[in-house]
């Protein structure tokens, strides 16, 4: 028996669009942070920007691959330099999960951008009070 083209289904790949828009904690995991450390960035007002929809924070993948540039250039770290670490874990049952690992040297990062936004808060306290100090005794 012959099959016609018609009859033979030809099976096409197609390949789903990446998510562009993370939450912050799969925003945390796409940098490599934990959640709680991905929450002082944004206390601190160092994080990358967010986008409020329905009052709820979203994260733009440019936008965290663009932090993430400039935090490994500000130490001179480029992204060719880098061991790419694994993404595929085997667990006990030998199903391939995948799962976010840390990154040290980000994590060192973001500790590094919230020492140096709150070194910087204080100085301007400091000044700002001083200034105020001034202007009364005189």
């Amino acid at each position: 028996m012959i099959q016609s083209e018609e009859d033979q289904v030809s099976a096409k790949i197609r390949h789903l669009p990446v998510q562009e828009l993370l939450d912050p904690t799969q925003a945390a995991a796409y940098l490599g942070l934990t959640p709680g450390l991905f929450k002082a960035l944004k206390l601190f007002r160092c994080g990358p920007p967010r986008l409020m929809l329905r009052s709820k924070p979203f994260y733009r993948r440019t936008e965290l691959e663009k932090l993430r540039h400039d935090w490994c250039s500000a130490v001179r770290v480029r992204g060719e330099d880098r061991l790419e670490t694994c993404r595929d874990i085997d667990d006990a049952t030998g199903v391939k999960a995948t799962a976010a690992p840390l990154d040290p040297l980000l994590r060192i990062l973001a500790l590094r951008a919230i020492r140096h936004r709150i070194v910087i808060s204080i100085f301007w306290t400091m000044g700002i009070i001083g200034g105020a100090i001034c202007l009364t005794l005189y």
